[in-house]
């Protein structure tokens, strides 16, 4: 081998992506988190539409309330759901009321996104029904398949850390893709 090319292919192994392995079989459910905020953005695409906004999400148990912000940080929308329905004020102080947040977002956002798995998966946390396809070097999910929806943790927050929560998501359906990138967790 030349020189350079074996220079070339040494530089190459630096650039590797994560090592995947194939889940074990009886591989333990996590335990859901039951609590949390968290700061990002968001990414949606469906077809030719698209929409990036910013997000502050708190999760408490059945309670979600979520600030939706442009790009120069001011409020669009906020969305409030809980088991009595999804509540959203517009930031012109427009209100609207449905049955769940998935509907009110995709008046918002102009495309359908899976609002109640959203806690789950955000966290890296699979539900029961969902089939993990690849695992990273910690054990943690790259890929899981929930519901139609495939789901790839692209990086997380740590990734020498095997509890660490994952930092960018990328989820998609047909043509409905979203991405979420954390930027603050507060578990």
């Amino acid at each position: 081998m030349k020189p350079v090319a074996l220079i070339l292919a040494f530089g190459l192994v630096g650039c590797a992506a994560p090592a995947l392995r194939t889940p074990p079989a009886d591989l333990a459910p996590v335990a859901e988190i039951a609590r949390f905020a968290v700061e990002g953005r968001l990414q949606v695409r469906d077809g030719e539409r698209s929409a990036a906004v910013g997000f502050d999400w708190l999760h408490d148990g059945p309670r979600d309330e979520w600030l939706f912000t442009g790009p120069l940080g001011q409020g669009l929308a906020r969305i409030e759901s809980d088991a009595a329905g999804a509540r959203m004020t517009l930031s012109d102080g427009r209100r609207a009321e449905a049955a769940s947040a998935a509907e009110l977002a995709a008046s918002l956002l102009g495309v359908e996104a899976p609002f109640a798995s959203l806690p789950r998966w955000i966290t890296a946390r699979p539900g029961a029904g969902a089939q993990v396809r690849a695992v990273d070097a910690q054990g943690r999910p790259r890929q899981l398949v929930d519901l139609g929806w495939t789901i790839d943790y692209a990086e997380y927050a740590d990734e020498g850390a095997a509890d660490a929560l994952p930092r960018k998501i990328d989820i998609h359906r047909g043509d409905t893709r979203l991405r979420l990138i954390v930027d603050a967790w507060n578990p």
